[in-house]
C-alpha cells in the first residue's frame, strides 16, 4: 500500500468514528462493538500503509544516494580542453625530480574521449607556488 492508501484508509476510519458517534449507547450497543471492531481493523490497515509507505520511501532514498554516488563518479575530474566531451584523468604518475622529496608530483592526464593528454604538477602541500 502507499501513503494515497493509507490516507484514504484514514478518512475511512474517520466516517467509522463520525458513525459511532451518532448510535445511541444505551440503545444499542452491539451496533457500537461492531463499529469498534472496524475501526480497529480501518485502524491496523492504516497503520500498515503507513510503514510500507515508510518502507518504500526509504528504499527510494536509498536508491537516490546510490544514483548521486554513481554521477559523482561519472562527472568527476574535468572537462578536456580540446573536445569538451570527455574527462581527464590521471593516465601516470611520478615523484617530481626536485621537489618529490615532499609529496609533489608529475602526472599526466588523458581524455577519455579523444586521447589528448597533458603533463601536470600535483602539489597538495603547496611546495612549489613560489617557484612557478
Amino acid at each position: 500500500m502507499d501513503v494515497a492508501a493509507g490516507l484514504s484508509l484514514l478518512a475511512q476510519a474517520t466516517g467509522i468514528v463520525k458513525n459511532m458517534r451518532e448510535i445511541d449507547k444505551s440503545f444499542d450497543v452491539a451496533a457500537i462493538k461492531a463499529q469498534m471492531a472496524e475501526l480497529y481493523s480501518t485502524l491496523a490497515d492504516v497503520k500498515i500503509a503507513f510503514s510500507d509507505a515508510r518502507e518504500a520511501i526509504h528504499e527510494r532514498d536509498q536508491k537516490i544516494k546510490e544514483l548521486e554516488s554513481k554521477i559523482d563518479v561519472i562527472t568527476s575530474g574535468e572537462a578536456c580542453p580540446i573536445c569538451n566531451e570527455g574527462r581527464m584523468k590521471v593516465a601516470s604518475s611520478r615523484k617530481h625530480p626536485q621537489f618529490g622529496f615532499a609529496g609533489v608530483q608529475e602526472r599526466t592526464l588523458q581524455c577519455e574521449k579523444c586521447s589528448h593528454f597533458e603533463k601536470r604538477l600535483h602539489d597538495p602541500s603547496g611546495v612549489t607556488k613560489n617557484n612557478r
